[in-house]
């Protein structure tokens, strides 16, 4: 399963997050949440609900590699048709358009890409990305779809409002397949300086159920703690099960352990 100390603050009915909902996770650069993505691809299959995994910032073989540390086998779930994952990082603009793809029948080959290529309107490529994206998780209701990272989209020149719109039309498909959307962006301080990506977060999290935020220590450095995570409320909330805290973690090789904040770890 995922993190054990992680599946007891959230108290998720099978360990798995509520469908119909968006789970927005924020990061920075000192405290990168990928961890958190790994907890919730690994308890997805084990509860036998289907993840697609648009990997916007990272290939296939990362999270492979990690899933291999946390036991489980996404080549194996992969080949099954319960894992799919959709290279969003190799053909997302014109700048990539030399990169080669890879062998379709190699074991690390995507199952799809997110190509420009394939945009019939030019002026909004993220309407064919959406277009591909509903097809699959159509055809595997209960889905977990998670993109990461959608800061990505931002920096690879997509306007803001396609990006928003994006996002919002994401929710609105997951919801209707009563699957549960997830979604990794950056929220670093200095960001609050550039007008459009404040505006950009602001917008995704307001369209959000339950936030989760992770930064490091307030106080700095520390050998035994490695950073914070904050579960909160979303803007959209309607669940009352969810207890909003704060905890600390510290990541170990094959695990990552939460704790109330105070407690002092072996």
């Amino acid at each position: 399963m995922g993190y054990a100390s992680l599946d007891a603050a959230f108290a998720f009915q099978n360990n798995v997050p509520p469908i119909n909902s968006h789970l927005a996770i924020t990061d920075c650069l000192k405290s990168d949440g990928n961890f958190l993505i790994h907890h919730f691809v690994v308890n997805q299959l084990k509860a036998n609900k289907p993840v697609v995994l648009v990997g916007l910032a990272q290939i296939f073989n990362h999270y492979f590699l990690i899933g291999r540390k946390l036991g489980i086998n996404l080549q194996t779930y992969k080949h099954a048709g319960k894992f799919l994952f959709i290279d969003g990082l190799t053909h997302l603009n014109e700048y990539t358009g030399q990169t080669p793809y890879p062998p379709s029948k190699a074991p690390t080959a995507p199952n799809d890409t997110l190509d420009y290529k394939n945009s019939k309107d030019t002026k909004n490529v993220l309407k064919s990305f959406y277009v591909l994206l509903k097809e699959y998780v159509s055809q595997r209701p209960g889905s977990l779809l998670i993109l990461d990272d959608i800061s990505v989209l931002l920096y690879n020149g997509f306007e803001l409002g396609q990006v928003t719109s994006f996002i919002a039309k994401l929710k609105s498909l997951m919801e209707s397949v009563q699957g549960t959307l997830l979604t990794v962006m950056h929220a670093d301080e200095e960001g609050t300086e550039d007008v459009e990506q404040d505006n950009f977060i602001k917008t995704v999290l307001y369209g959000s159920n339950i936030v989760i935020q992770v930064q490091p220590l307030h106080s700095g450095l520390a050998r035994d703690v490695h950073g914070q995570i904050d579960i909160l409320h979303g803007p959209k909330s309607s669940n009352s099960d969810i207890i909003a805290q704060s905890m600390h973690y510290k990541i170990l090789d094959n695990s990552v352990h939460f704790f109330a904040k105070g407690v002092s770890q072996m």
